[in-house]
């Protein structure tokens, strides 16, 4: 991607032939003519952020029978975190102009309300891949890889988030930089973008790494990162009324290594339901035995 753009000076702003204008109202057009050039600068010369959604199967509200998931009675929600990227890529836009576009590449559940409260978020733009199926990050990282070079959409920066509520393999960042050819740094919990810089925070197990890149690049976050807005209910109406760009896959070139998963189950906890009576010492005996029967203790 090539650097930063160079703005050109509108029309508008010359002065020419306001000198027949009195000297208060040359003051008054001066200063129109400034809050408007402020305006252009932060409409023209922000970030492009690029921010990534899933949505998925609302995990905590899934119907369970046996070891079978009842997914088709699940309510669908945006995957967590990606409400903390979407959230960061707003800010960024609140803090230094320019604009979001949202990218989801729907491969199981779908429910336009729910995209809708995102896109209230803050969302300039919205587009939708539908198509797809499965659950393989490389071909979503594909997806999108394809969707940004093949419309020409201008990014500066990409954000998604570290794992997704329902597979969270944390896979998406790293591959989608990778078909980007750009650097990618995952699992930040503070960044800071200046001009052509971004410097990020890494959160590790045992403290945390400070990394620096030259723009564009791929950020995966954490939720460490900010606490999500909650858009309003106007706001939300007024965003499902905004036009989206919806792609086929059929249009991109997806073609990515293979992901198959042939089953997913519930977790079943089974209880022994087994009673041990007599004596303490009797008891805490059998207890032990039993224990280390079942391999819990050595």
């Amino acid at each position: 991607m090539e650097g930063r753009r160079t703005l050109p000076i509108p029309s508008w702003m010359s002065f020419g032939g306001s000198w027949a204008i009195s000297p208060p109202g040359r003051a008054r057009l001066r200063t129109q003519k400034i809050k408007k050039y402020d305006a252009y600068v932060a409409g023209c010369a922000g970030l492009d952020v690029v921010v990534c959604l899933k949505l998925v199967y609302d995990e905590t509200q899934i119907p369970v029978e046996g070891d079978k998931l009842l997914l088709e009675r699940a309510p669908v929600k945006l995957s967590d975190i990606d409400k903390n990227a979407l959230e960061e890529a707003v800010r960024i836009k609140e803090r230094a102009g320019g604009r979001v576009t949202a990218v989801t590449v729907v491969t199981g559940p779908y429910d336009e309300a729910v995209l809708n409260e995102a896109i209230a978020m803050g969302v300039d733009r919205a587009i939708v891949v539908r198509g797809l199926s499965g659950h393989n990050p490389a071909k979503t990282a594909k997806a999108v890889a394809e969707v940004l070079k093949g419309k020409e959409i201008s990014y500066d920066l990409i954000l998604c988030g570290e794992g997704s509520s329902d597979q969270y393999s944390c896979a998406f960042a790293p591959m989608l930089a990778e078909y980007l050819s750009i650097p990618v740094i995952t699992f930040v919990g503070r960044l800071e973008v200046n001009g052509t810089t971004l410097r990020a925070e890494r959160l590790l197990e045992t403290g945390y790494e400070v990394v620096e890149v030259s723009l564009p690049a791929v950020v995966s976050v954490t939720s460490e990162i900010n606490e999500p807005r909650i858009p309003s209910v106007l706001q939300i109406m007024k965003a499902g009324k905004r036009e989206k760009i919806v792609i086929s896959s059929e249009e991109l070139d997806i073609a990515a290594p293979e992901l198959i998963i042939s089953e997913v189950k519930a977790y079943v906890k089974e209880r022994m339901r087994r009673r041990i009576e007599g004596d303490i010492e009797a008891a805490l005996n059998e207890i032990l035995r039993v224990l280390e029967e079942k391999g819990v203790v050595p």
